[in-house]
């Protein structure tokens, strides 16, 4: 190849790698006022919600964090039953209250149960009957389940509360149904823990309202109106350290806006924004509004702000009746048996062996590093950008968490491995007297079919494996599945081109590539 076309390909290839870098790893505000947001894929890719999880052989954590359980209104724990039965001192009201609930019951073995209260008619002798919660009466049917309506109305909260604790894109965030009726919400401890448990259970109507108070506030919504007449959606942003909840109106809601706030300036009042019972947004409006978007600062951070406007966004389009609400267990804190900052590790793990890989290259193989560097970043790049697009077309179920992390790993160790090889290769046939066309050649030509033949063994158990697995050993074996195929085009094909670019660009080939003749003696 000749310099010139050599440089050409050498510049948009290190373009392209520097655009996939800037693509994966940086996020920015742009726009007026700074209200738009470019996200990195990083920043989408989808994190493993298990961490933090509770395995099902044992108390074991993946990942440190918070968690507390949402109770439906209506639905309370056994304790919560006892201790409210036990505070109560009137004959009367104690059974009114045990009218009120209808306890409702787990069966199994008896040595798989914590505490055994009876027997129940009819079962078998292995079997017991307690109870797991207190449901009242009147979200049962007549045969004591759950009536329709209940079902329905708690499967529409969870899909919400999904979408909020997702929206979080935190590594230790998950949503998981226990005991049938009730939610168990997890955030890691990098979360805005407490906050984002606190708001994310709050359900009810969507409001806004403005008025000198809170009792006396217009509301926006009209009797046959519905507050999606007026408000588009709710997002978050953030600009020069400043955090804000942006507030999009319609065409009507920014005529209802304009007409609130006209007198502002003489007659100053506030806005609220209300969700339940809940006045999440109370905001004192001193001149007249007419936009069709509103910013709102004051004291939020971007996790707050982000927190905020998740619950208000999902409330505004998650179609839950009015009627239902959660209320919040006490949360408790979860320790990682890798310890709470083990994403971090991760990130100083691969850090460590990427400065040692370079390292290595580097010394052995002087100038020729650059190839190996250049082929590992794309082929790196590559791989985030697939473990983010794959998913995002619906095409896979994939996130980045502990498997993908170790498929990620043993993928770049058989790229190095392979390209070490190569490398070897044509150093032997150099050393032998070839020219260094030749000897890249003669090299690449032994070791083709060898190389081949791993990649395409370890592929095939690989994706094997995702076809037959578990989530969990699946997510390891996709992403090495893909690792591998790449590692295989990478190494075959693109490792041999940078090769040809940056060894027509050097005068001594030898000394580029750090290789030397064999000296033999005359006899």
């Amino acid at each position: 190849m000749g310099k010139i076309k050599s440089t050409v390909a050498l510049i948009l290839a290190t373009i392209l790698i520097v655009g996939l870098c800037f693509m994966c790893t940086v996020s920015f505000s742009y726009g007026t006022d700074g209200m738009h947001t470019f996200n990195s894929v990083v920043s989408m890719l989808q994190k493993d919600y298990r961490f933090g999880d509770t395995l099902a052989d044992g108390e074991t954590y993946l990942g440190g964090g918070y968690t507390a359980v949402y109770y439906p209104e209506g639905v309370i724990s056994v304790q919560e039953y006892k201790d409210n039965l036990d505070a109560l001192t009137d004959a009367d009201e104690v059974e009114e209250y045990e009218e009120k609930y209808k306890p409702y019951p787990v069966t199994g073995k008896i040595e798989d149960q914590l505490v055994p209260e009876k027997a129940e008619e009819g079962k078998n002798e292995q079997s017991i009957w307690m109870p797991r919660l207190y449901i009242e009466k009147e979200k049962l049917d007549e045969n004591g389940d759950p009536t329709e309506a209940f079902k329905a109305e708690f499967g529409k909260a969870v899909a919400v509360l999904r979408e909020r604790v997702g929206g979080l894109r935190d590594e230790g965030a998950r949503v998981a149904v226990r005991d049938d009726y009730t939610v168990e919400v997890s955030v890691s401890s990098l979360a805005p823990a407490s906050l984002a448990l606190t708001y994310f259970s709050y359900f009810g109507g969507l409001d806004i309202a403005y008025g000198s108070d809170e009792a006396s506030a217009e509301s926006m919504v009209g009797k046959k109106e519905t507050i999606g007449d007026y408000v588009t959606g709710f997002s978050s942003a953030s600009r020069g350290g400043t955090a804000y909840v942006q507030i999009n109106f319609t065409d009507a809601g920014k005529q209802k806006l304009t007409a609130w706030t006209a007198d502002a300036a003489e007659n100053g009042a506030t806005l609220y924004v209300n969700l339940g019972d809940q006045h999440l947004i109370s905001l004192t409006v001193s001149s007249a509004i007419t936009d069709g978007t509103l910013y709102i600062s004051g004291s939020y951070t971007a996790d707050s702000a982000r927190v905020m406007a998740l619950t208000l966004d999902t409330a505004l389009k998650g179609g839950v009746s009015e009627d239902f609400t959660f209320t919040v267990g006490n949360a408790y804190r979860t320790e990682g048996s890798l310890g709470d900052g083990y994403v971090v590790d991760l990130y100083i793990i691969f850090a460590f062996v990427f400065v040692a890989m370079l390292v290595v290259f580097f010394v052995r193989y002087r100038a020729l590093g650059f190839v190996h560097l250049y082929t590992f970043l794309l082929w790196f790049f590559l791989m985030i950008v697939l473990l983010w697009g794959l998913p995002a077309l619906g095409l896979v179920s994939l996130h980045l968490g502990i498997e993908s992390f170790f498929a990620l790993m043993f993928g770049a160790l058989l790229l190095s491995v392979c390209n070490a090889v190569s490398f070897e290769s044509a150093r032997k046939d150099y050393a032998n007297g070839k020219t260094m066309a030749a000897s890249v050649k003669a090299g690449y030509k032994r070791i083709f079919l060898p190389v081949l033949d791993v990649h395409v063994i370890l592929a095939l158990f690989a994706f094997i494996t995702y076809f037959i697995a578990l989530t969990e050993l699946s997510v390891f074996a996709f992403t090495l599945g893909l690792g591998v195929v790449l590692s295989a085009l990478c190494t075959l094909a693109v490792n041999r081109f940078f090769w040809a670019c940056m060894m027509s660009l050097s005068k001594d080939q030898g000394k580029f590539c750090h290789f030397k003749r064999e000296e033999t003696e005359d006899d």
